[in-house]
């Protein structure tokens, strides 16, 4: 197994409030990840470690094997400068809750401009790409359709596309699809379907537990900023050792 992310010790306090108190966690290239875990465990703070949107207090990050955030010298990690950082960014995409469009942008302009801003692509190539990106994602007739325009999920559509666009390493999902109505989820989770049998590493922190069986091929239950279970969906959602986990999965189920 080929470790495309590869999590070592991570801590993370807000203030006196310890959220991740020492997380392992290692994902194979090519694979998906599903993170589990009530309110408050420390998920998606988890992911944004891992993106360094926020900076560790403890243990390290590894993407594709070079270090997320910091170099290492003389046993000590120092932090990178801002444009390495939004340099190693541009390989770790990240889908939030909220969609983060740019209200005066269409579908297209927003694919569009962050291909120009992180790939530094001539506007016409960006456009080109643009479009193939939302082709793939059922999105190609409404590329000139304003986010107020677009429904929830066609506007997560647009974030997934926009992400998937620059052509990370990884893409990293906090709770995709939990700002949606109940009939817009299926749409997003099937364009998700797809990315997984695309072979792209991916990390999601969901609370679709069914998505979690089907897709993912590992699961992590993540409760009190720590890695309580993990293993195949198999064995953490339908025979998971730990009483935690069951008593998580008897309250969500």
């Amino acid at each position: 197994m080929t470790a495309m992310i590869d999590v070592r010790g991570v801590r993370k306090s807000f203030g006196p409030v310890p959220v991740l108190r020492g997380v392992d966690l290692t994902v194979a290239e090519g694979s998906v990840t599903c993170v589990i875990g009530p309110s408050g465990s420390g998920k998606s703070t988890l992911l944004r470690c891992i993106n360094h949107l926020e900076k560790v207090d403890a243990g390290r990050v590894q993407v594709g094997g070079s270090l997320v955030g910091y170099r290492e010298a003389g046993g000590k990690l120092h932090e990178l400068p801002d444009r390495i950082i939004a340099r190693q960014r541009a390989e770790i995409g990240m889908v939030f809750q909220g969609f983060h469009l740019f209200p005066h942008m269409t579908a297209l302009g927003n694919v569009a401009e962050t291909l120009v801003g992180v790939r530094r692509l001539s506007t016409k190539d960006a456009s080109v790409r643009a479009l193939a990106a939302l082709r793939d994602v059922g999105l190609a007739e409404h590329a000139d359709s304003y986010p107020r325009r677009l429904s929830g999920g066609q506007q997560q559509r647009v974030a997934i596309a926009r992400a998937v666009a620059v052509e990370p390493k990884v893409l990293l999902f906090d709770e995709p699809t939990s700002a949606l109505d109940p009939q817009l989820v299926g749409e997003v989770l099937a364009v998700m379907k797809d990315l997984a049998r695309g072979g792209l590493t991916m990390v999601v922190v969901t609370h679709e537990i069914g998505f979690a069986r089907e897709v993912a091929d590992s699961v992590v239950f993540l409760d009190d900023g720590l890695v309580v279970e993990s293993g195949p969906p198999a064995e953490v959602l339908l025979a998971p050792r730990e009483a935690r986990t069951r008593e998580f999965l008897d309250r969500v189920l």
